[in-house]
């Protein structure tokens, strides 16, 4: 569609503008071809799959335009806990956030409970005459609303499996399609009234991705009125609970094991707990996140070895940085563990070996793991981390990633003589910015204003090397 851009703007824009002012919605823009995607548990239980939704191209463009037009109009109205589907946000900053907040409370308390929820199917049963009613409390203009009640009215699926297309399914009755553009949009609006009650909450500390959500205090009192103001919204709003699925992370050397219990039943405590993909431990070191994403990664280098032959060492590095790699790094900032450490040896050992065939394929002398990196021109796992955390820090800075609150964490020195070096003020919680901001110093020291992020990138590509 990109290629008839031109051609397609005038037909388009008019067909847009006649949807928008009489309310109507095209049935072929209500129809989706249903993808199940696995998701953990039995393949043999429909359970476990997630109902994805492949929808008329047209259609999603237009989606788009209104939901762009939302959030410009009405980002300052989500709770600032909100970390999905919206601008400067992603599960790295909503956990990089999490994780420095749970190690200040750790610091000033030693005692921290995490609880965290599982909605049963939210996307699925969102009511829809109670979305409506949220998008007119959002002050969204009603043309949009009208619009969007059509587009939830009236909607049809077919299942795809393989190459096999199911027949039409009956109208569903309520939901927000997954795989449609507005669809997240919706559901962040949907939830956001809970999001603002816990916000009332003293002491209580909340972190939202979509339908994710925890609660996290040193006091219970409070933790356990944020549980029942959940289950109380739940059940007004009909989003049900998964209780069972409910978890309880207890960090602390001094935590009192407070029960805390929902619908009647005591939340079991969990060892460790997958939290936006990042396998959380109460030592928040991330052994068993880092234990299972390099056996993963080292299973995979290895399944691209067997796969493929070739000389050329740029053909192996490019299937490295797009199979394996994403698996390493995902979220990586997290963690910062000491670069002679047992974990860090560990986060090396993929590319350790796969650098070490290539180069046996590729008949290639080398004389250490530094050496063939060199020669293959890539930079090790740790000082990729280390420059990941250094544009994130940047962007935290700039303002192109959110981060709540960032003043309390760090600031800029008073001194003329090096304006970008930056002080902790929790330098004893060893967060995110402990760990990152004595590199940033000693890159920026020489720097005497505030870089553009093209000359910020140049001078971490050729500095952090050093360290």
């Amino acid at each position: 569609m990109k290629k008839c851009a031109t051609t397609l703007a005038l037909p388009l824009s008019l067909i847009y503008s006649s949807s928008l002012e009489s309310s109507q919605v095209p049935t072929s823009w209500k129809h989706a071809v249903v993808i199940p995607i696995p998701k953990k548990g039995s393949s043999s239980s429909p359970e476990n799959y997630r109902p994805i939704s492949l929808t008329d191209p047209f259609a999603r463009i237009f989606e788009r335009i209104l939901c762009d037009t939302i959030k410009n109009d009405c980002l300052h109205k989500f709770s600032r806990f909100q970390q999905g589907f919206l601008a400067q946000r992603s599960c790295t900053t909503s956990l990089v956030h999490s994780i420095s907040t749970y190690k200040s409370i750790l610091f000033e308390h030693n005692s921290l409970d995490v609880i965290f929820f599982d909605f049963r199917k939210a996307f699925d049963k969102v009511h829809h005459q109670l979305l409506i009613q949220k998008l007119v409390n959002f002050d969204i203009p009603n043309s949009f609303i009208s619009w969007f009640s059509d587009f939830l009215t009236g909607r049809t699926f077919s299942v795809k499996i393989n190459d096999h297309l199911g027949t039409p399914s009956s109208i569903i009755p309520s939901g927000v399609p997954q795989g449609t553009v507005s669809g997240p949009l919706l559901f962040i609006i949907f939830i956001n009234d809970l999001l603002l009650e816990l916000e009332k909450i003293p002491r209580l500390h909340v972190a939202a991705f979509a339908d994710d959500i925890k609660l996290y205090s040193y006091d219970p009192l409070a933790i356990q009125t944020g549980i029942d103001t959940v289950v109380t919204w739940s059940a007004s709003n009909s989003l049900p609970l998964a209780e069972s699925k409910t978890a309880l992370l207890r960090l602390g050397s001094h935590n009192s094991s407070h029960p805390f219990t929902i619908v009647g039943s005591t939340i079991n405590e969990s060892l460790s707990v997958r939290d936006l993909g990042l396998i959380t431990d109460p030592s928040l070191k991330f052994a068993p996140h880092i234990n299972k994403t390099t056996a993963l990664a080292l299973l995979r280098s290895k399944q691209l070895l067997k796969s493929f032959k070739s000389n050329s060492p740029s053909f192996y590095t490019y299937l490295f940085k797009c199979y394996v790699l994403p698996i390493i790094e995902y979220c990586s900032v997290i963690y910062s563990p000491p670069p002679s450490s047992s974990l860090s040896l560990k986060l090396e050992s993929p590319l350790r070996f796969f650098s070490r065939i290539v180069c046996q394929r590729c008949n290639i002398q080398y004389s250490s793991y530094s050496d063939r990196l060199t020669t293959l021109n890539m930079f090790s796992i740790r000082h990729r981390r280390l420059k990941a955390q250094l544009i994130l820090l940047y962007k935290f800075l700039d303002g192109t990633a959110f981060f709540p609150n960032l003043d309390a964490h760090v600031k800029f020195s008073s001194s003329a003589r090096r304006p970008m070096n930056l002080i902790h003020l929790r330098p004893n919680t060893s967060d995110f910015f402990s760990s990152i901001i004595p590199i940033w110093n000693a890159i920026t020291c020489h720097v005497n204003h505030f870089l553009l992020p093209s000359q910020f990138y140049s001078l971490i590509n050729s500095n952090v090397s050093r360290f």
